[in-house]
This record gives C-alpha cells, structure tokens and sequence, in this order.
C-alpha cells in the first residue's frame, strides 16, 4: 500500500476523505482500515469489497498525498489527477515530475496536467524537476504556473538523459535547462534553501552571476558543469549572498581551480560551510600554482568528502581544514593517499579518515601507519565505493 495511507484513521486525513466523497467519518475509518490491511497477495474474501477498495486505493492515492510524482503514465490516471486537482493540490508540499522533449500529444497533456496541478497548490515547498538536456522548447505556461508558488524553497533540477559531453557552452541560453533554472532564481532566489542543479548543460556566467549575488537564503547548494567560461566569476573572493547561511555546498564536475575552492571555503565567501562535497571536479588547465587555503578564517568543517581527483588537486583540497574526512581515490591513487597523510598539513585539523572498503589490507595498513606518524588514529575502512 502506498505511504500516503499510513496513517489513514487519523482525524485530520478521515475529515479530507469525507470531505471528497460526502460520507460520514465513521463509514471512512471502517472502509480504510480495511484498505490499509489490504494485500493484493491475499485478497480479500468479500470480492466487491476488494474492488471496492482498489478504486479507493486509486482515488485516495492522490488525493492524500503530501508527495506527488508527475510521469509519462496511463491518460485515465493523468486524467483522474487533473479532474481532482482543485481538491487535492492544496495538501501537497513536494512533487517530483518529468518533461521529456518529444512534444507528442500524451506529453503535452501531461504537462498541461502539471500546470493545472500547480496552479491548484498551496503550501508547496518542494519540487525535483527531470528534464531532457536537448529540450529547447519554451513550457511558458509551467513556468508562469510555478513562478506564482509562494511558499517554494527547495528546488532540485535533474536530468532525465545521459549525454557523453557538456552541451556547447554558446547553445545553453536555448535550453530549457538554462531558462527554468534562471526563472527560479527570477522569481524564488530570496525564499530558496534548498538548490539542486544537476547535469550536463552548463551554467551560464550570468545565471551563476545571478545565483551568487541573490540567493540569500541557501542552506544547501549542489551544483554541477560549471565550465572554463565561468572560472573567472568564480575566482572573484566576493562574499556570496548566501554566506552565513549555507551549510553544505555540492561540486560536481566543474572546471574550476581546486586552489580556488580551498581558498574561498578557508576565507569564508561562503560562510562558514559545515560540509563539503567534491567529485570529479577540478581543473588544471591554466593553474599558476597558485596556493591554496593559506589562511584560515572560519571553524573546521564537520566534514570534507573528496572523490576522484588527482595529485595536484589533492594537494590543494588537502588545505581544508574539517573534523573527518571522506576520501574515494582510483587504486592507482592509494599510494598518493597513503603519502598524502604523514604530514600534518594534509587537512590539519582532522580526527578522522575514511576510505573505501575496497582497500586491501596491506594498503590500509600503511595508510594507518602514515596517519598515526601525525597522530589520526581513527582510520575507517567503511566507505561504499559506488
């Protein structure tokens, strides 16, 4: 049975149903308890009950429902959720949904199901949108739909494709990708605590621009493809608008300087940052040698997680100081790893090392040796390597 029943024979959920369907409360508790016991693997002995309770099972799932997914599925229930929109949108808090760019008739009216979905919303805070990386068309009426949202602030864009490269960075102002993620911030960056951009279409410098001077209100940023083109605006140590607030910042594969990283995270233009996440990012093409987070003016992140760099970036991340330290390298990296931590400058101020549980034994064994040499004595091999 779906989550959304779970708790069913409470008296704020029995009082929305009797509202739908005009039945006494009482018949509600009774009707979906036994819904909420019902196992499609043993039916029920009463045949017209067990029915019964499947189109109560399909009428309720939507109706309930704080979360709602939003997919390419069967017309009838696109159609059923459009027609009880107006009943069902106000409870909502989260949606997942998807747009693929075929433009056909059952996608246009999923989407047109969508906006109507929207359009009936209240309270809701939470959208995960899967989208096409080739997608160029221009879905106005979806973003009018969620630029009135007034209570949104956690946003999450995900790709539904899995292109082999980045999208040409003089393209991406055509994507749909780079027009939702700048409506967003148009309409929403002062309400935002929650940004989620992933994929390979790049992030143009002007909506990074935009994303770094207006949205204040971020406690968690994860952001992916910012290309060469935008390392300059990166580079600048301006203070980020949501420094102060912003707790856990996400890169994942950006071409920016390392050094660059460490030294905003250590000077605080982020703020003081709690987590920090890196993977596959990082970029050596034009590095002057710069160094590193030589100063230090924030307190120790909780913890740092590193994933798939090499030597040099190693050696320009490693200035972070953090509490623990979370490290998934190519074997091919381990004996860098293992050189890494016997001094003590190799994030200075950490307590604890984890690595991967595909380590074999003689290699962690001398990772330990190297970290006790600088006094880490906690040493984990306890990470899932995927």
């Amino acid at each position: 049975m779906p989550e959304t029943l779970s708790n069913v024979t409470s008296p704020s959920t029995t009082k929305r149903f009797s509202l739908l369907l005009d039945l006494p409360i009482e018949i509600q508790i009774e009707i979906i308890g036994l819904l909420k016991h019902y196992s499609r693997g043993q039916p029920h002995s009463f045949k017209s009950l067990r029915l019964t309770c499947k189109h109560l099972e399909a009428l309720c799932n939507p109706v309930f429902a704080e979360f709602i997914s939003i997919r390419p599925s069967d017309r009838s229930v696109l159609e059923l959720r459009n027609e009880l929109a107006p009943k069902f949108a106000k409870y909502l808090k989260a949606m997942t949904c998807h747009i693929t760019h075929h433009g056909g008739e059952a996608e246009l009216f999923m989407e047109s199901v969508l906006t109507t979905i929207l359009e009936h919303t209240v309270h809701l805070r939470k959208i995960s949108l899967r989208y096409t990386s080739t997608d160029t068309r221009g879905h106005s009426q979806l973003l009018n739909a969620i630029s009135k949202l007034n209570f949104l602030e956690d946003f999450s864009i995900w790709k539904l494709d899995y292109p082999l490269y980045n999208a040409p960075y003089d393209t991406i102002q055509s994507t749909f990708h780079h027009r939702l993620l700048n409506h967003i911030l148009d309409y929403h960056s002062q309400r935002l605590r929650v940004l989620v951009v992933s994929g390979r279409t790049p992030i143009h410098e002007s909506t990074f621009l935009k994303l770094r001077d207006t949205a204040s209100q971020l406690r968690r940023l994860s952001i992916s493809s910012l290309t060469i083109e935008t390392r300059g605006a990166f580079a600048d140590p301006q203070r980020w608008a949501c420094a102060g607030r912003l707790e856990f910042l996400f890169l994942s594969e950006c071409a920016i300087h390392s050094a660059t990283i460490a030294r905003h995270i250590g000077a605080g233009v982020f703020g003081p940052l709690r987590r920090f996440y890196i993977i596959g990012s990082g970029e050596n093409s034009g590095d002057s040698l710069e160094l590193a987070a030589t100063v230090w003016t924030i307190p120790p992140l909780d913890w740092v997680h590193v994933d798939e760099v090499n030597q040099l970036e190693m050696s320009r991340l490693s200035s972070i100081h953090a509490k623990k330290v979370y490290m998934k390298m190519l074997c091919s990296s381990r004996l860098l790893c293992i050189e890494a931590f016997r001094v003590s400058t190799t994030f200075p101020e950490a307590v604890e090392l984890h690595v991967e549980e595909a380590w074999d034994d003689k290699d962690f064994e001398e990772l330990k040796r190297s970290c006790a040499m600088r006094g880490l004595t906690k040493v984990e091999r306890d990470l899932d390597p995927f």
